[in-house]
């Protein structure tokens, strides 16, 4: 399940890496990958460290550096430990780190930045959410069954902006993220399918969005088939279960008082029950209808009650 869903949002990541931006944009989507993902290491000298376990991403990130800071990163990799033995890139940037830093509005020297009015502008803040996307997100595989987007901060404060400038988005953009605290990290939560997929729409990742709905779409279909199902045999069980006891009912009714006891129009009722052991009661009054009797459901439920009710007593 895990799996699934990492390789769901993989292929998102993948999506959004393979797309094309603007020099504005990329700055906007650095400034969110390095706040995650980014590492300043001071000794023995000062390098700006960064990693991803996608190998379009690192590509992209690798790129960017070099187009928007004119730098030349280094970009090495390591195998993880884990069963799958994936590997891990790592891109280290040593030429003018600080000044990336400050221009990315994280650090000022080695103080926190903890505000961006730039990168939260509304030209660029989707800029920013597929660079934190990036670094940190993951979206459940909707074939899963479970629906969820997450993204990871290591800081509240920084978390608690972003969510105040998410839930600013209204009518068809409205996105209702939650925030949790998960393992001291900071979680962004979504569960609502359908805001998922407008979440997918608003960072530009149209064709996973596409198969995220069809996706959901088809798994909410079976389901309803599933209940419609499960329905159709629920009522099959009780209206046998109801026809039993009917029959039970107009049995001792004839063998206790005999034919008697019946007026035509009960008379023909009972034989049409009789006939019919798993009809309903609407299938009941639709086949009296067919032999000139005028019934609806609650005549024949009716009916049958007031059979019961002599069945009881005599019993």
């Amino acid at each position: 399940m895990a799996r699934n869903g990492e390789t769901f949002s993989k292929r998102i990541k993948e999506e959004l890496a393979l797309s094309t931006y603007q020099s504005e944009e990329k700055r906007a989507i650095l400034s969110g990958f390095v706040r995650y993902s980014g590492a300043l290491s001071i000794v023995p000298k000062t390098v700006l460290r960064l990693s991803s376990a996608s190998a379009s991403v690192a590509k992209f990130i690798f790129t960017s550096f070099k187009e928007v800071y004119k730098v030349q990163p280094k970009l090495t990799y390591t195998k993880q430990l884990r069963l799958n033995k994936s590997l891990i890139y790592h891109i280290d940037i040593e030429e003018n780190p600080q000044f990336i830093l400050k221009d990315l509005e994280i650090l000022d020297g080695l103080e926190r930045m903890t505000s961006s009015k730039r990168f939260f502008s509304e030209d660029l803040f989707h800029g920013f959410m597929i660079g934190t996307f990036l670094a940190s997100g993951q979206i459940s595989d909707p074939s899963s069954g479970r629906y969820f987007c997450e993204v990871v901060f290591n800081q509240r404060d920084e978390a608690e902006l972003v969510l105040s400038r998410l839930l600013s988005f209204r009518d068809e953009n409205k996105m209702n993220f939650k925030i949790i605290e998960r393992r001291n990290r900071f979680v962004l939560y979504l569960k609502q399918s359908d805001q998922i997929s407008v979440f997918l729409s608003y960072i530009g990742a149209v064709s996973m969005m596409f198969e995220f709905e069809n996706a959901r779409l088809e798994r909410d279909y079976f389901n309803n088939e599933n209940r419609l199902t499960i329905c159709e045999q629920a009522n099959y069980s009780r209206a046998l279960k109801n026809g039993e006891g009917n029959l039970e009912d107009i049995d001792l009714l004839e063998k206790k008082i005999g034919k008697v006891y019946f007026t035509e129009r009960t008379r023909i009722l009972a034989d049409i029950r009789k006939e019919n052991k798993d009809a309903s009661y609407q299938e009941l009054a639709e086949l009296a209808q067919k032999r000139g009797l005028t019934m609806t459901k609650s005549g024949v439920v009716h009916i049958f009650n007031k059979f019961h009710e002599d069945a009881s007593k005599l019993r």
